[in-house]
């Protein structure tokens, strides 16, 4: 038996799925595409409407094919409610199993209290295979708290239609993010704004609905110090954390220090964002040795992909300062790399000798360009807006070069 504990997950084996729940409760089940969003009200498993393709209710519990989900089906959201109307899961304890294929996981969500709605677990696809994830995420304001995430309708006063305006433009889809209720309200506020111009950006580019693992590269060089001190590297990951909360499936960031070493970091999580940029961004991280070598880091970021392979790219972003040493040993580990599935932006934001990865953009001899340069003299001078545009103007070129028409990775790209 393996127990989850909030924001765990572990894989499934199979495609059969069993769902229970004990505790004085409704269970209620969304399908959902991957931009978080149900289809329509037909994939919303209740009371009244007990089964959908793949999904059917069992009293407390779920029988589950994922093999028979409706087309465009990205995930399975277990969702519970008090059976009694009105009620708070203040002093009720709920508890999750799941069966699947002989193994079985269990999950029980802590400090619930005032909640009305609670997101109890996720069926998820990471990389062509299905995974739970344990939520515990729950709402005080019932389904309408839970409409505003996941877009379930619910019944209102039907308001006077508004005259469509023929010039507007839509609005790009911006889900719930796990761990976001976790932050400050001012940090939740810019999460929230950063991830819509994430999504106004990926629009503007043709990928309104990619899907991509995100892993960030620190530059913890000697040279770094100052930059930490000043708070630049604390404010380049706040920066781009919207953009994992936007693509990953997990949102969540793969991290390394590179300094004379690799030095594989703890994942950034969009709930423990405060935590990590205190520990891994408030001075320089010292675990990784104070010179630069590119080529490691490179090398065991690419081991890593190797090892967790998936059917969706990898997006490197790959904060430098400066000072490259060795640039022919750079070149060349970018190169020996060039037919993964992973495209590698670097960020310069210290004003100084970036050597070859100025030129990254002009390397000749490739099949594939898996690299790109920007740097930023100021990166408090720069707007959202046009850094979420320079991180993400190349990326999706290169995925239509390197993937295959009708390739599964190529799914959220217009």
């Amino acid at each position: 038996m393996t127990t989850l504990t909030e924001g765990g997950n572990a894989p499934l084996s199979g495609t059969s799925v069993r769902v229970r729940v004990e505790g004085p409760v409704d269970v209620t089940a969304l399908v959902v595409n991957a931009d978080g969003k149900v289809g329509g009200d037909a994939d919303m498993v209740f009371f009244n409407q007990p089964s959908a393709p793949g999904v059917r209710l069992e009293g407390r519990g779920l029988a589950v094919d994922l093999a028979a989900l409706r087309p465009g089906a990205d995930k399975v959201v277990v969702v519970a409610s008090p059976e009694t109307e009105g009620a708070t899961f203040a002093g009720t304890g709920v508890r999750l199993t799941l069966d699947h294929g002989g193994e079985v996981v269990e999950f029980s969500p802590a400090r619930l209290g005032p909640e009305t709605v609670v997101v109890l677990a996720e069926l998820y696809q990471r990389g062509g295979a299905w995974k739970v994830r344990a939520v515990g995420q729950g709402y005080d304001n019932g389904l309408g708290g839970l409409a505003t995430d996941f877009g379930v309708s619910v019944d209102e006063e039907p308001a006077a239609p508004a005259s469509p305006s023929p010039a507007a433009s839509p609005t790009p889809a911006v889900s719930f993010t796990k761990g976001e209720e976790k932050l400050p309200p001012a940090m939740r506020e810019k999460l929230n704004l950063r991830k819509q111009q994430v999504a106004l950006v990926l629009t503007k580019h043709g990928a309104p609905g990619l899907r991509c693992r995100v892993v960030l590269v620190l530059d913890v060089s000697g040279s770094t110090g100052g930059l930490y001190r000043k708070g630049v590297f604390t404010r380049a990951v706040e920066r781009v954390a919207p953009v994992a909360a936007q693509v990953d499936d997990g949102a969540e960031m793969q991290a390394w220090a590179m300094g004379s070493r690799a030095e594989r970091l703890e994942d950034v999580t969009i709930g423990d964002l405060p935590r990590w940029l205190e520990q891994y961004t408030v001075k320089r991280y010292p675990g990784a040795g104070g010179a630069n070598n590119e080529k490691v880091v490179v090398e065991d970021v690419a081991r890593y992909v190797e090892r967790e392979p998936l059917d969706i790219p990898t997006l490197v972003l790959f904060f430098h300062d400066g000072g490259v040493t060795d640039n022919r040993g750079t070149e060349k580990a970018l190169r020996a790399v060039e037919e993964q599935p992973v495209f590698w932006q670097f960020i310069g934001i210290g004003r100084s000798n970036y050597g070859i990865l100025e030129r990254l953009d002009t390397l000749d001899g490739r099949r594939y360009d898996n690299t790109g340069f920007f740097a930023l003299d100021d990166l408090d001078a720069v707007g959202d807006e046009e850094l979420y545009d320079r991180i993400l103007r190349e990326f999706p070129r290169w995925m239509r070069s390197y993937y295959p028409t009708g390739a599964p990775a190529l799914r959220g790209l217009g």
